[in-house]
């Protein structure tokens, strides 16, 4: 029996040493098992999903042990000991648990309407405009990889359009479990839970990676872009989503609601998040325009008509409402980009600077007022 396919095994390794992993099947029936190296740094397979994480992301797995006790003493494994390390993304794992959990098939169901406005925008930002000319543009891709993949939704819009090719998502949170359940009717797609600064994957072993809105939600933005990019094989294309920094007073705003977000519980969060998606709601209820005369670059607003709740949005205060989705789906866009601890903010001359330091050149660059959808081809 196999837990996941060869071609899969082959590009995993370890991310404290990053030698190969070795895969010992401890239960069929469960589809557990345990991937090890040379250096006894082990991880859990857990109903087929590999649980790839280290330092504080790591889970705590004494109960899987004792398990299957005879096997780690047979080893000489014992349980790992938890650190402090990577602590300051212990907040956003979490954060990210809690939100997609709390809706874990939103853009997936076909009920949710968030899934035909995402794949809409999806389709207009990167360029590919209609599902055969996305369908084309992965064609000759055989190893793709969705990095941050949240419930799965990309990599079931991948795998659909790509397969002949293996799909792999990487998710950090443990939101995984729920993607892996989103994926399973797909056998090209697969799901690892990973973190993207300790990738658990072979240097060039991608022709083609997906980023969508993840890499400004680690620690180092850059960092994590480097690090898709060593992932990524020569003549490989890197299509990513970053946030736009926008002028002095919203990025006011974003820090100082954000440093209150992060500090009050779960429950307080939401409802602040509630109450600023309900204050979306009030603006774009009001239907009426306003005309900037001109441009104010020193406030980053620009001259034109434009309505008011989008006024308000971009310059002073991120209230997302959408008329086309459920309340609680514009909450949770709401809330996402207030309670995780990064959600850094990047230029356009920052995120051109990167693909020249990593080889990578520029075929696709979308500028919006929320951010930059970038692909480009790595040299």
């Amino acid at each position: 029996m196999e837990l996941f396919p060869k071609n899969l095994l082959e590009i995993l390794v370890c991310p404290m040493c990053g030698s190969e992993l070795q895969l010992e099947i401890l239960s069929p029936e469960l589809r557990d098992g345990v991937l090890f190296c040379k250096s006894n740094h082990w991880y859990p397979v857990i109903n087929g999903l590999p649980k790839i994480l280290i330092g504080e992301l790591r889970g705590n797995y004494s109960d899987f042990v004792k398990s299957y006790d005879k096997w780690f003493t047979s080893k000489g494994l014992q349980p790992a000991e938890h650190s402090s390390e990577r602590k300051e993304s212990k907040q956003v794992q979490e954060t990210f648990r809690e939100k997609w959990m709390t809706k874990d098939v939103m853009g997936i169901s076909d009920s949710s309407p968030y899934k035909k406005f995402m794949r809409n925008w999806m389709l207009r930002k990167y360029g590919w405009e209609s599902e055969p000319k996305f369908e084309k543009a992965l064609s000759n891709r055989r190893m793709i990889l969705d990095a941050g993949t949240g419930l799965g939704r990309e990599v079931i819009n991948l795998a659909k359009a790509a397969r002949q090719s293996s799909v792999v998502g990487i998710e950090f949170s443990d939101c995984a479990a729920s993607a892996m359940r989103n994926v399973s009717s797909l056998s090209n797609a697969y799901i690892i839970q990973g973190d993207l600064l300790r990738p658990p994957l072979k240097e060039e072993s991608f022709d083609f990676i997906l980023s969508e809105g993840v890499l400004h939600h680690t620690h180092n933005t850059e960092e994590a872009f480097r690090k898709c990019c060593r992932l990524l094989k020569i003549g490989g294309e890197f299509a990513f989503y970053i946030y736009r920094k926008r002028g002095p007073v919203r990025e006011f705003t974003n820090d100082y609601l954000r440093n209150i977000m992060q500090k009050v519980s779960s429950k307080e969060g939401w409802e602040i998040a509630e109450r600023i998606t309900r204050f979306g709601k009030a603006l774009s209820d009001i239907k009426a325009k306003v005309r900037i005369p001109e441009d104010i670059p020193e406030l980053g607003i620009t001259a034109g008509e434009t309505d008011i709740h989008r006024f308000i949005y971009w310059n002073f205060l991120k209230c997302f409402w959408n008329d086309g989705l459920p309340f609680e789906e514009n909450a949770i866009i709401n809330f996402d980009w207030f309670v995780p601890e990064h959600a850094h903010r990047h230029s356009e001359h920052e995120i051109r600077s990167w693909c020249l330091r990593n080889d990578i050149e520029i075929v696709w660059f979308n500028a919006e007022e929320s951010g930059y959808s970038v692909r480009g081809v790595k040299k």
